[in-house]
């Protein structure tokens, strides 16, 4: 369940910036977006031979900077206990297994350059970011692919899908029949920033 976060996670996120409605918050030539979680969702993905298990979390939080004339930044959080699978059991054993009493978050810092808002909308950016994913007490650097999307100048959403291994992050992988669960989780991230 928290590696889903690293997810996500990764998992993921993306700033905008300014124009129609309200303008989103400006210091110094930088746009300050938030996540609005009712609009975005990290759901993982793990797999074993008899079946496949997805969990999603809509409780993502996270803030976004958009530099002129810097990098993008951004920084998300997700509570481990957020995500569901829709099967209590199932989830209960996948919080015991990423210890989530313990390490009750998943978090990511991102970064890359060659973001800035753009003349007209639409438009897209994808990039590679230089991502820190913290899951189970344990830090790793990750290469993210993401894509950018501004709707508008004060509305960005941001997608993603990359892989982490558990046992990278320490994690003992569930079994069943006395077969592991498979060591690589996907993560898929749909966020969205306003400000």
């Amino acid at each position: 369940m928290r590696v889903l976060v690293t997810l996500c996670v990764a998992l993921l996120p993306l700033g905008a910036s300014a124009q129609q409605a309200p303008a989103p918050a400006q210091t110094g030539g930088a746009v300050n977006l938030s996540i609005k979680s009712d609009a975005s969702s990290v759901t993982y993905h793990i797999v074993h031979k008899l079946h496949r298990v997805d969990g999603t979390s809509k409780k993502v939080e996270g803030r976004a900077r958009v530099q002129m004339a810097g990098p993008t930044q951004v920084a998300i959080r997700i509570p481990v206990e957020s995500f569901d699978s829709g099967n209590v059991n199932r989830d209960a054993h996948m919080k015991e297994s990423v210890e989530a009493a313990r390490f009750p978050t998943v978090e990511l810092k991102a970064t890359t350059e060659g973001i800035a808002v753009p003349d007209r909308f639409p438009a897209t950016f994808q990039k590679q970011w230089k991502a820190q994913l913290t899951f189970h007490g344990i830090t790793q650097q990750l290469d993210v692919p993401v894509t950018v999307r501004f709707d508008a100048a004060d509305k960005v959403v941001a997608t993603t899908n990359f892989s982490i291994s558990l046992d990278a992050y320490k994690v003992e992988r569930p079994s069943l029949m006395f077969v592991k669960i498979d060591d690589a989780m996907k993560i898929d991230a749909s966020l969205t920033f306003a400000p």
